[in-house]
């Protein structure tokens, strides 16, 4: 983990917030997600992705795949990285307009020494949910009922960037209510049927 968060400070020194964001494992984990750190992933902005994935090879120890991390972004848009000391490195460059704006509302966080970059809790689980892959949708359905139960979540923000993603608010209530059912089997204290009646009519009035 200090080897990580070291790596993500030494980013942050030269690239601001707007360029670059980390996405899972790190920023889940400092939402609430109790889990080994097994991925970092970034978030790149295009405009500046040489320069900054160059700052996140170095920093990470892997600089020397920079050219071949070049070619396989500007042919897919996404690369993962093996490393030695660190969970696998995963560098995604912001193509949707959710991305973009994830982007440039992340916010800089400080944790003791260490400095970082994470997008809003909201932008994070859209993005998550979005990726319509397991174990990102997972990750992202449990930072929502965790944040929903405390009703910290900004749902009007939620909707608009559902929609921004491409993701109907029809649609993901019904995904909710599908996990909703399944939690429930697990009998979980802080989780009732008015929390999710409160839910939905909140994100049924977001224009």
């Amino acid at each position: 983990m200090h080897f990580a968060f070291s790596a993500l400070t030494a980013i942050t020194q030269r690239h601001k917030c707007g360029e670059f964001t980390v996405l899972n494992d790190v920023a889940t984990v400092l939402y609430g997600l109790v889990k080994p750190l097994e991925e970092l992933r970034y978030l790149v902005s295009p405009e500046s992705a040489e320069s900054t994935i160059y700052t996140i090879l170095e920093a990470h120890g892997v600089g020397r795949h920079y050219a071949e991390v070049l070619e396989r972004i500007r042919e897919q848009g996404l690369v993962a990285v093996s490393t030695i000391f660190y969970p696998l490195l995963v560098i995604e460059v912001a193509s949707k307009p959710l991305e973009r704006e994830l982007l440039s509302n992340s916010r800089l966080v400080r944790l003791e020494e260490y400095t970082l970059c994470i997008p809003r809790l909201e932008h994070l689980i859209v993005k998550l949910i979005s990726t319509r892959l397991y174990p990102y949708t997972l990750y992202g359905y449990t930072l929502f009922f965790t944040w929903l139960s405390s009703r910290r979540l900004d749902v009007e923000l939620l909707g608009k960037l559902l929609r921004t993603s491409g993701i109907s608010v029809e649609e993901f209530i019904r995904e909710v209510e599908e996990v909703f059912k399944h939690l429930q089997l697990f009998r979980p204290h802080e989780l009732d049927e008015s929390l999710l009646e409160y839910f939905k009519s909140l994100i049924s009035s977001v224009k």
